[in-house]
C-alpha cells in the first residue's frame, strides 16, 4: 500500500451513511413521539375547554349570587336604626314598612333603602342641607322625581325630590321637619330608595339561551349575566317550618336556585343546578 493510500484516501468504512432499515426505524420513532405529543396536545386542550365551560358557569353562579344577596339582605332597611318608624301611606313607604320583598316562584322584587346614604347636617319643613364631606355636590346622587328615603333614629320617611342643588335637596312638607333636637340631628340621613326587579328571560341580541336580567324602579329591563337558563325563588315566612312559593309580609330569608347552562369539550352544553339561602339582614338583626 502507498502512503497516498495509506493518508489522503479514506476507508470505506468512514465514507458509509446511515442504511435503509436505519432511517425507516427513525422515521418510525419520529412518528411514535411525534403522535404521543399531539395525543397530549389534543388532551390538554380538550381538559382546558371542558374546564373553562365550567368555570364560567361556576362563576356566572358567584356573581348572580352575590348581587342578588346583596339586594336581598337590604331588603326592607335603610341607613337608619330598623326600629325607625315608617310614616306614610305610600306605595313605597308600605312595602319598606310591611312588605319588603314581592316575589313569586320566577320573579323578585326588593324594596329598600340604598347602601349609599348621606349625612344631613340641617334641615327645614321641605329641605335638607346635605353634609359635604360626605358628597360635594348632591346633584351627582340625586335627581328631580327621585325616590328618597330620609329618616333618623325615630322617624323614616319616602319623598319625591322636588329640587337639587349643590348641597340641598328638596321636597313636599313633612309634618315632623325641621328636625331642631341637636341630640336627633346627627342622626338623620338621605338615601335613593330602591326598587329592584330580578327575573331570568331570553338572551338579546339573537343569543340563544336565557339570561339573568335586573329592572330599577319599573325601568327597562338590563340583561346581568346570561347563561341562567332558569331561576326559582322560595320564601320562609318567619315561624313557618317550610319554604313557600310566593312571598308573605314578614320573610326572613330567600332560597334561590339557579340552572346554568355552559359548553363542554365536545361542544355539548354543560348544565348545573345551584342553590343559595340568604337571609334579610332587616328582619333577622
Amino acid at each position: 500500500m502507498s502512503i497516498r493510500d495509506a493518508v489522503g484516501r479514506p476507508s470505506r468504512s468512514d465514507a458509509a451513511g446511515f442504511s435503509l432499515i436505519e432511517l425507516m426505524v427513525a422515521l418510525v420513532l419520529g412518528l411514535l413521539v411525534a403522535g404521543a405529543a399531539l395525543a397530549i396536545l389534543q388532551s390538554n386542550q380538550a381538559t382546558y375547554r371542558s374546564n373553562e365551560g365550567l368555570n364560567r358557569v361556576q362563576e356566572n353562579a358567584r356573581i348572580a349570587f352575590e348581587l342578588m344577596s346583596r339586594d336581598i339582605r337590604s331588603a326592607g332597611g335603610s341607613a337608619c336604626s330598623r326600629f325607625s318608624a315608617v310614616e306614610g301611606a305610600s306605595f313605597q313607604a308600605t312595602r319598606l314598612n310591611t312588605a319588603p320583598l314581592a316575589g313569586t316562584a320566577t320573579t323578585l322584587r326588593v324594596f329598600a333603602g340604598d347602601d349609599a346614604a348621606y349625612r344631613v347636617t340641617g334641615t327645614t319643613s321641605t329641605s335638607v342641607t346635605l353634609n359635604n364631606q360626605d358628597i360635594a355636590d348632591a346633584t351627582r346622587a340625586f335627581s328631580i322625581g327621585d325616590m328618597i328615603v330620609l329618616c333618623n333614629s325615630n322617624r323614616t320617611h319616602v319623598v319625591t325630590a322636588t329640587g337639587v342643588s349643590a348641597n340641598t335637596v328638596t321636597f313636599a312638607a313633612l309634618p315632623d321637619y325641621p328636625v331642631n333636637d341637636a341630640a336627633l340631628l346627627p342622626s338623620v340621613t338621605m338615601a335613593r330608595f330602591r326598587d329592584v326587579n330580578w327575573f331570568v328571560a331570553a338572551s338579546g341580541g339573537g343569543r340563544p339561551g336565557n339570561s339573568l336580567y335586573m329592572s330599577r324602579m319599573g325601568g327597562a329591563a338590563e340583561e346581568v349575566i346570561d347563561g341562567v337558563q332558569a331561576i326559582a325563588f322560595q320564601y320562609l315566612q318567619r315561624g313557618a317550618a317550610n319554604y313557600a312559593n310566593v312571598a308573605g309580609d314578614d320573610v326572613v330569608s330567600v332560597r334561590i336556585i339557579l340552572t346554568l347552562s355552559g359548553v363542554g369539550d365536545d361542544g355539548a352544553a354543560i348544565t348545573r343546578q345551584v342553590s343559595n339561602v340568604v337571609n334579610l339582614r332587616a328582619r333577622t338583626l
